[in-house]
């Protein structure tokens, strides 16, 4: 028995956004650098037994689920870069599936539905996390599964108790989604503000989340121990760090990992206008919510949209660390969502809305096809650069700070000797850390250094060094940033004291790689 033929048009109508996300992130894949969180991503999930909970617990159990499936994932299929961001590409992909479904669930229009679902999947910075070894992706794909089935238990008639798989999906979607990454709980009061036009359902939402909230009590103990510290790297709030969120948010640019092209002004402020001209219009479709009920699903577009930004800016300003532009994808959906329905809306000439909708998916091209391939953090040449410049009769030690940059140099070392399975780096000793080439060990986050007896040794015993610094601190940082960064230029200083010579290359600007070769 076949599907009759709405069912067939409404599955296609997810399709397309599907096969767009997964295309847009699986193009040029590999050739990409890994960079130091995705390098992390490897040297975590690589670990086994007690040595993989050490790694996962030093993240403070950030990312917690994304580190145990990727740890299978590694483990079943290998650690080519393609591997360990295949997850990602798919990640995105459903996420565009989903959105067209919210759109149809809301708006029963399919046009809606698939320009929202290409307008979601169709951006510069969605389609760098869905091809990034990083959980960012899957995050996004979780949230909107939560917002779905959300949707799906405050739509069932008030006379009637929402289906079980509804609650369950809602359930678990929102949990999965906390055991990723922290940053989704930014959403929980967007979908609490709809309880006040659903008080019926008020009772069954809570209590969902009072579960979720009590099988999260281990997550909330393992970011206890570890403390906001981790993020010390995330910069106060500042004009350049909103325009950077600004720029992420509209699908204008992805700074700093991408360069503005010529188009990315125009971008953003055609989206910007586009997305304040779908939040007034939403505002006032709104307003008459509780006489009219078939007017509420654009104000859950903007709670989505609104809540987290709001909320996220007001934490932030109170000095609660929060990377701006990742938490900017969780909103992102629901803009996708606002802006189909603002374009091709009942009431829109649709030759009209047809035209703007691809005027913008155009400038969202023009920002994403020219990242394909860059590298703004490109361990990989910088691995070969040293291996290049460290012939095997002029033996080196090596340096790292902090001792992340171990991770990708590791992985690269790997991946350009791999049949030196006992030592790919015999004329490259380790000092810090002070660690066999053919151990993989998470490094995340430490800031070691040597102290000056131990510097003089080294100096004696090897008449070139290398000192590899990337993250290494930021002059207008937190305290704890700045005082990384005054540890590095310190034991850059005692270094150029014990050796006359050297030469410094840089790779990359997002955060430049520095690499300085010490000799006499």
């Amino acid at each position: 028995m076949g599907f009759s033929p709405h069912v067939r048009a409404d599955v296609v109508a997810v399709a397309i956004p599907v096969i767009a996300g997964a295309i847009a992130a699986a193009i040029e894949l590999g050739p990409r650098s890994l960079w130091l969180d995705e390098a992390s991503t490897f040297s975590i999930v690589s670990q086994h037994g007690s040595a993989l909970w050490h790694g996962i617990k030093g993240d403070g159990g950030n990312q917690l689920a994304y580190y145990l499936l990727m740890h299978f994932v590694v483990a079943w299929f290998g650690h080519a870069a393609w591997v360990m961001r295949l997850p990602s590409v798919l990640a995105t992909a459903v996420t565009g599936g989903l959105v067209a479904a919210i759109a149809l669930r809301l708006f029963d229009n399919r046009r809606i539905a698939v320009a929202a679902g290409l307008l979601t999947v169709i951006s510069v910075s969605l389609v760098y996390w869905g091809q990034n070894a990083r959980g960012y992706a899957i995050l996004v794909t979780l949230s909107v599964g939560s917002f779905l089935a959300l949707i799906a238990i405050l739509e069932t008639p008030a006379d009637r108790s929402p289906s079980r798989g509804a609650v369950i999906a809602y359930v678990l979607t929102t949990l999965a989604a906390l055991y990723v990454g922290y940053d989704v709980a930014l959403l929980i009061p967007a979908q609490l503000a709809l309880l006040l036009l659903f008080r019926e359902r008020a009772r069954l939402v809570i209590g969902c989340l009072a579960l979720v909230l009590v099988l999260c009590v281990p997550l909330l103990v393992l970011a206890e121990e570890r403390g906001s510290g981790q993020l010390f790297w995330v910069t106060p709030l500042s004009w350049r760090v909103a325009y950077q969120a600004a720029v992420t948010l509209l699908s204008a640019g992805a700074p700093p990992n991408f360069h503005n092209t010529s188009t990315t002004v125009a971008a953003a402020i055609v989206t910007a206008l586009a997305v304040l001209a779908a939040i007034v219009v939403a505002a006032r479709a709104a307003l008459p919510a509780r006489r009219r009920p078939g007017s509420w699903p654009v104000l859950l577009l903007l709670s989505w949209v609104v809540v987290p930004t709001v909320l996220t800016l007001v934490v932030y300003a109170a000095g609660e660390p929060i990377e701006l532009s990742r938490v900017t994808i969780l909103v992102m959906p629901a803009l996708g969502l606002l802006l189909g329905w603002l374009l091709l809306r009942p009431g829109v000439v649709p030759a009209l809305g047809l035209a703007a909708l691809a005027v913008l998916l155009a400038l969202r091209l023009l920002q994403l096809i020219p990242s394909y391939g860059v590298s703004p953090e490109p361990w990989d040449a910088a691995t070969a650069y040293v291996l290049a410049s460290t012939p095997a009769d002029q033996s080196a030690c090596l340096v790292f700070y902090p001792q992340d940059g171990r991770e990708p140099f590791d992985y690269y070392l790997r991946a350009f000797r791999p049949s030196a399975a006992s030592d790919p780096a015999p004329s490259l000793r380790p000092i810090l850390p002070s660690l066999a080439w053919t151990t993989v060990k998470p490094f995340v986050e430490v800031y070691g250094t040597i102290g000056a007896g131990q510097l003089a040794r080294t100096a004696q015993t090897c008449q070139r060094l290398w000192l590899i610094g990337s993250h290494e601190g930021q002059a207008h940082g937190t305290s704890e940033s700045r005082a990384n960064l005054t540890r590095y230029l310190q034991l850059e200083h005692e270094l150029r004291r014990l050796y006359p010579h050297t030469s410094l290359r840089s790779f990359g600007w997002a955060s430049p790689i520095h690499v300085r070769l010490l000799y006499r």
